[in-house]
């Protein structure tokens, strides 16, 4: 159960990645609070201008290898990859109420899906023993 739980969260969040590449596009133009941002040459700045590809480009990689993969180590990095990538939507919500609530849902599918991952029972290997006669 727990797998098919995994495997829609990686679907959700490919979903969320296209969302998110228009959201953050959008708010490029439309948010007082980014656009006094963007023209600085900090690493706040930098980091902002980037984040048009870092945030959907972080969903995608976690929901391909949530889809693809099946280590437990691989699918728990793909989990915190898309935690980060919630706390940086978080960092740079502006004014805009989705990117609050696109940040919140994405740490929450980052969690759940680490929680779905670390109680999967591996298939191990069942071992019968000859009875002797």
């Amino acid at each position: 159960m727990n797998k098919h739980i995994a495997k829609t969260v990686s679907i959700l969040e490919l979903i969320v990645s296209l969302i998110m590449y228009f959201a953050v596009a959008y708010q490029f133009d439309n948010d007082p609070v980014i656009m006094k941002i963007l023209p600085h040459t900090d690493f706040e700045a930098t980091l902002l201008r980037l984040s048009i590809y870092i945030i959907p480009g972080i969903n995608i990689i976690a929901g391909i290898f949530g889809i693809t993969f099946n280590t437990k180590g691989i699918l728990c990095f793909a989990g915190v990859l898309e935690v980060l990538a919630g706390h940086l939507t978080l960092y740079f919500k502006g004014k805009s109420d989705l990117m609050n609530v696109m940040g919140i849902l994405m740490i929450v599918f980052g969690i759940l899906f680490i929680l779905c991952v670390l109680t999967l029972k591996g298939k191990g290997k069942e071992t019968k023993k000859k009875r002797s006669r």
